[in-house]
């Protein structure tokens, strides 16, 4: 048995060697400096994989915090949002609006009040606006579990160890996908960053 196994090896790699392969192979022809373009996943309902970039606000420009563990109710309403967190909120705001179209610019979001804890804040409540902004011109539409992944990974590496926020200290951020499309979490009224 033993010298059947060793002949079959012996012959297989004869027949690789000499007829399998006829000649050498060319070499491949890559330009490192070449652009792919990437596909456009939002419109195709594909989630973007890859590198995002991630920028939390922390510059002595910024005058606001929000306590994330206490939002009180979206702007303009009068339902309250007890029991819920900032989390909840960015995540009840990607489900509302999934399947969003975006045509090749524009932006969408909502504003709903937070509890502050900034010291020299001018009023005891913030607007926090929760939002997306097409900010590369990339038709598409909205995923709402995406966006809600995106939402997660700005309010929780915002609020990652050594960061500028916590969840009752948060100070706001944004991520921008491989689309360019930007997830962000912030406070945009002039006296917030004034």
């Amino acid at each position: 048995m033993k010298f059947l196994s060793l002949t079959l090896v012996t012959l297989a790699g004869m027949l690789i060697s000499t007829h399998a392969l006829p000649g050498p192979l060319p070499k491949a022809e890559i330009d490192v400096d070449e652009l792919i373009p990437s596909v456009n996943t939002t419109e195709h309902d594909l989630v973007a994989r890859g590198a995002t970039k991630l920028r939390c606000y922390d510059s002595r420009t910024e005058k606001w915090a929000a306590d994330g563990l206490t939002p009180i109710r979206e702007v303009g309403k009068n339902h309250d949002l007890k029991e819920k967190n900032i989390y909840d909120v960015a995540g009840k705001f990607c489900y509302e609006y999934n399947g969003y179209k975006f045509s090749r610019s524009g932006d969408i979001g909502k504003k709903y009040w937070f509890r502050n804890v900034f010291k020299t804040f001018p009023i005891p409540f913030v607007p926090v606006k929760v939002g997306v902004v097409n900010t590369h011109n990339r038709s598409g539409k909205l995923n709402a579990k995406f966006c809600a992944d995106m939402m997660v990974k700005v309010i929780s590496g915002c609020t990652a160890r050594g960061r500028p926020s916590r969840l009752d200290y948060f100070r706001g951020g944004e991520i921008q996908d491989l689309s360019g499309w930007t997830y962000a979490v912030l406070c945009e009224e002039r006296y917030c960053w004034v």
